[in-house]
């Protein structure tokens, strides 16, 4: 034993030896085993400091890049290095320390604004063709014929687009702004937030309230994951059947038991401290696809969901300057009712600029969404797991994709999406999230609505009306959202389902 001691610390010094040269991914690799040989020796303080000093490295080299793909890709080769802090903070029991060493990598990319590559008019004329054969490809599949060379068409161009993207520089800023206890305790104002973490498989929680943070254990992150996907299902089920007035009772009662449990397994053991509080929840891992306001205690609570503790606290003071940018509202094609959505909605904004029909193609809706204070967009959505940078919203000529909206100059403050899953991100290490959600926050949106279901479209109208109706008397987002679900929710399965579906993300 004795000897493979001395061979796993000669090995480690050997690794660490290549801190100072040659190529990023080698540099971090060494760091890391510079950290682990601290910790090993029992040095804590000096543990701690290599794993800042390689994360700091792969911040830097993070910066560097232009293209979101490339930002998300490069966060994967600090995980190893960002468990470590964290599992050296929860070693000691010590909650501030495990809040700010989950903080120090969590969504780092979404601080980066996206840059468009060298050739941007090149993209934009493919990103136009990939709209006019994606629209090709639904129309000619709606007509029973052969798609197959649209698809390989469709494919090229999404390859070469995302090649294209990767030639964008970076912006060379320097660290990721990471906020403290003390300063995110009063920016909360009175409302409390859960930041959670997954760590060899078990789940923990830092809860922030009333200027004091407090660690909490959750259990394995398994029995979470399994409840997250039959809500889910249940959930699909009721926005679908429900909205077909088809039996739903088996739906209903798979929905409750699975929400029961979640909410046993992940507020109640917070419960006793967040009271009646409002409540920001930072997701991990699976806990992104929950959604939050089904379980039984947070049902009518103001919720805002936030990619990091950081990111909410920007925005929290950035969501009272106020824009000088209009009232946006937009409806895509073949969403039943949407004309009567906008109808209502115009009531309420009566200078509202509103493009459905032939005026909501791509061009106008990208120009008018383009600063706007208040942005309504009633279009289908598409998420795509295989590429969220292709996840998409459906206007009157094609799909708008991440990478469209990538060309914003500054993205609506407030934006609510009436469409089914445009809130759903791809999750990848270090809770980096790519899809519609995360690059809108990373362009400025400050409050996002927007549903991580499927959501039937009768009472997703209604549930929007409602949560326009108290937006326009003031109502913040996050409490006239949770208002408007739990208006809706008592309509039957269908509203049930729409309810359900729609999360604040941002400030709130």
């Amino acid at each position: 034993r004795e000897g493979r001691v001395r061979v796993a610390r000669r090995e480690l010094e050997q690794a660490a030896a290549a801190r100072s040269r040659g190529p990023v991914t080698l540099r971090v690799a060494a760091w890391h085993a510079h950290a682990l040989l601290r910790q090993a020796e029992g040095d804590r303080r000096g543990a701690r400091a290599a794993v800042n000093a390689g994360l700091r490295l792969l911040e830097q080299h993070r910066a560097s890049l232009g293209a979101t793909e490339l930002r998300v890709h490069a966060s994967e080769h600090g995980r190893e290095l960002a468990t470590l802090g964290v599992q050296l903070a929860l070693q000691q029991r010590d909650a501030r320390r495990v809040f700010a060493s989950a903080e120090r990598w969590r969504a780092g990319s979404l601080w980066l604004r996206p840059v468009r590559p060298p050739d941007d008019r090149a993209v934009a004329d493919e990103l136009a063709e990939l709209r006019r054969v994606s629209a090709d490809v639904e129309r000619q599949a709606l007509a029973g014929g052969d798609t197959i060379t649209l698809l390989h068409k469709q494919a090229a161009l999404e390859t070469s687009i995302r090649r294209r993207s990767r030639r964008s520089p970076g912006l060379g800023v320097g660290a990721t702004p990471r906020v403290s206890i003390a300063a995110l305790s009063a920016s909360l104002a009175g409302r409390a937030l859960a930041e959670f973490v997954v760590i060899g498989g078990a789940l923990h929680a830092v809860l922030v309230a009333d200027g004091r943070a407090t660690l909490h254990d959750l259990g394995p992150v398994e029995r979470v994951t399994a409840e997250i996907d039959w809500l889910r299902f249940a959930l699909q089920r009721l926005a679908v059947d429900g909205a077909a007035g088809r039996d739903v009772e088996r739906a209903l009662c798979g929905f409750a038991r699975a929400a029961a449990k979640l909410d046993t397994f992940l507020i109640e053991p917070l419960a006793a401290r967040v009271g009646e509080r409002a409540l920001v929840v930072v997701p991990t891992a699976a806990l992104h696809a929950l959604p939050w306001s089904t379980l039984p205690s947070l049902h009518g609570r103001p919720l805002a969901i936030a990619p990091s503790a950081s990111a909410w606290h920007a925005r929290a003071f950035s969501a009272s300057d106020g824009s000088s940018g209009g009232v946006v509202l937009v409806a895509g094609p073949d969403v039943p009712r949407a004309g009567a959505e906008l109808d209502a909605l115009e009531r309420l904004y009566p200078s509202a600029l509103r493009l459905d029909g032939d005026d909501a193609g791509a061009a106008a809706v990208l120009s008018a969404l383009d600063g706007a204070a208040l942005a309504h967009v009633a279009a289908h959505g598409s998420f795509r797991a295989d590429n969220p940078l292709f996840s998409s919203l459906r206007v009157g000529d094609g799909p708008v994709t991440v990478y469209d909206l990538e060309a914003l100059g500054r993205a609506p403050s407030t934006l609510i999406l009436s469409a089914c899953e445009s809130g759903l991100s791809g999750v990848r290490p270090g809770d980096e999230l790519m899809g519609l959600a995360s690059v809108l926050l990373a362009l400025g949106t400050n409050v996002l609505v927007a549903s991580i279901v499927p959501v039937p479209d009768e009472a997703t109208r209604k549930l929007m009306c409602v949560l326009h109706e108290r937006l326009a008397v003031g109502e913040p987002v996050a409490a006239a959202l949770a208002a408007a679900q739990e208006l809706i929710a008592r309509d039957g399965p269908a509203g049930l389902a729409a309810a359900a579906g729609f999360l604040c993300f941002g400030g709130g």
